[in-house]
């Protein structure tokens, strides 16, 4: 492939990514916005219910990290029977777990909810939106597999479009059933539930109408292996999901114990952060791709102007990262919030942000990789390790000092053994 062409094939398969990246969180911001137009007490039941939501639907982000890659794989050797009934068996996969995720959170959506500690009329709204949003999660998981299916069959824009059927669809819903219509904060979250049925059935019939064209049934499927292969890699996942949630939510809470303005500022730079890094990550999801089609199709990835490539685009990324936020940082937290948690922004702390960009590039960039490389349990592995190091890190370094720094200084630890062994990892035989 022309060094023309591979630039091109990443870019195409990045860019859409990329997009849908930026726009998720956008979206919460416009939900985020109607709830407070109605009152605080909403705007609390919708931050607590979205936290309790999101954290327990990361741990099935093995329906779209472990499907992508091995459909690439799939789809680049021609093994056209195997991959439609991989695609099936994750279908109904993803409906059922769903299915007994929605049945777990309405059930103890109650508990849940008591760990924030919130008042009677706050756990009461929290409740009616945790329970209502929850019949949608059939949907967001079958979406997720969809589009990761298709982002392994190279149409990324799929995932983008998905994105703003939601998104748009979300935001009009939001602000008709619980403004116009008066049903508050059950309404934001109906629409935020009709808003995944739409966009699942739009992505799952894309998907179908892909699958027609390839169809072929002359082929005896070994369907165990099929199977073991799905709960085989998303069990890595799974349980390296759960680690690096803690790991973050440990960082959250550590700086609770801190002063207010503290608690504001870790909240403020963690939000910073994950914006940050989208830029890399959009690249490292293409990679989950573009690694195991050229993987498949020419063997050798270590010696590869995929990989040097993919390598010079994140050092240029995650440089100008790091020189942006070491410069600027005090100035968009200022912009974000107010003069006072800007001038909380030293030096060590501006460095110690800019830091973990620039490392964290790389380890984000290796995650894809690993995956492409069809190396889940390496994938899954060095995240667990590095959560660990985060851990014992931070402790180490709050014993001499309780601040954020020595929060930064611990993530930045943990970010290093991520990069150095995800780098070691991927050109291991």
């Amino acid at each position: 492939m022309s060094e023309k062409n591979l630039k091109k094939d990443v870019w195409l398969n990045t860019y859409p990514i990329l997009l849908w990246l930026i726009s998720e969180p956008l979206v919460g911001l416009i939900d985020s916005r109607i709830a407070s137009y109605l009152n605080i007490e909403v705007l609390s039941a919708v931050g607590i219910g979205e936290t309790v939501y999101f954290v327990f639907i990361w741990i099935f982000v093995f329906l779209a990290y472990g499907t992508t890659p091995y459909v690439s794989e799939l789809q680049a050797s021609n093994q056209i029977s195997k991959l439609n009934y991989f695609i099936m068996f994750g279908r109904r996969a993803s409906i059922f777990i769903g299915c007994i995720s929605c049945l777990l959170l309405v059930l103890f959506s109650d508990l849940l909810i008591s760990l924030f500690e919130p008042t009677t009329e706050v756990t009461l709204k929290a409740n009616s939106y945790l329970i209502l949003r929850s019949i949608g999660l059939p949907f967001y998981l079958l979406n997720m597999h969809s589009t990761a299916v298709l982002r392994g069959m190279k149409h990324p824009k799929i995932t983008l479009y998905s994105s703003i059927i939601v998104g748009v669809s979300n935001v009009i819903l939001s602000f008709v059933l619980a403004v116009v219509f008066d049903f508050g904060i059950q309404g934001i979250a109906i629409a935020s539930s009709i808003s995944f049925v739409i966009s699942a059935l739009y992505s799952t019939k894309v998907l179908l109408n892909i699958q027609q064209q390839d169809d072929v049934f002359d082929v005896l499927v070994d369907k165990k292996e099929v199977s073991h292969k799905f709960f085989y890699v998303g069990f890595y996942i799974f349980v390296r999901s759960m680690f690096l949630t803690l790991f973050m939510a440990y960082l959250r809470n550590r700086a609770s114990l801190m002063s207010m303005e503290e608690i504001a500022l870790q909240h403020v730079l963690l939000q910073l952060w994950s914006f940050g890094y989208v830029f890399v990550d959009a690249l490292a999801i293409a990679a989950q791709t573009l690694v195991s089609e050229y993987k498949t199709k020419f063997h050798d990835y270590r010696n590869s102007d995929l990989k040097k490539y993919l390598n010079k685009l994140t050092l240029r990324i995650s440089v100008s990262l790091f020189v942006f936020s070491s410069i600027f940082l005090d100035t968009l937290i200022t912009l974000i919030t107010d003069k006072s948690l800007g001038q909380l922004i030293d030096f060590e702390l501006r460095i110690l942000f800019g830091l973990s960009l620039l490392i964290g590039s790389f380890a984000f960039l290796w995650d894809g990789v690993l995956l492409g490389l069809d190396k889940s349990r390496e994938f899954s592995s060095l995240t667990i390790v590095s959560s660990i190091i985060g851990f014992i890190s931070c402790s180490y370094f709050l014993n001499f000092e309780n601040t954020l720094s020595s929060l930064w200084m611990g993530l930045n630890l943990s970010l290093v053994y991520r990069g150095v062994a995800g780098f070691l990892y991927q050109i291991r035989d």
